[in-house]
C-alpha cells in the first residue's frame, strides 16, 4: 500500500511540474515572457505596433524597426 501511495505521489508531482514548466519551454520573446505593453514598430509599416520585446517580433520584411518599452520610449534599434 505504501508503495502505491509513493508511486501516485511521484506521478502527480511529475505531472504538476510539466504543467508549470510546459509553457515556458520553447517560448520566444514575443510571448508572455515580455513585460506587458512592449512592442516593435518599423518605418515601412507606419502606424503598426507588433507585440513583443525583441527585434524578431517585428515583421519579416521590417525596415528601421525599434523595440519600445511599455511607456513608448525606444529601447533598442534593430539591425536590418
Amino acid at each position: 500500500m505504501g508503495s502505491n501511495n509513493l508511486s501516485l505521489t511521484l506521478v502527480v508531482a511529475l505531472f504538476s511540474g510539466l504543467l508549470i514548466l510546459g509553457p515556458v519551454v520553447g517560448e520566444d520573446e514575443c510571448g508572455f515572457l515580455c513585460v506587458d505593453g512592449t512592442y516593435v514598430t518599423c518605418e515601412n509599416y507606419p502606424g503598426q505596433q507588433y507585440p513583443g520585446c525583441n527585434c524578431v517580433c517585428g515583421p519579416t520584411y521590417g525596415r528601421g524597426c525599434v523595440v519600445h518599452d511599455a511607456d513608448g520610449s525606444a529601447v533598442k534599434d534593430c539591425p536590418n
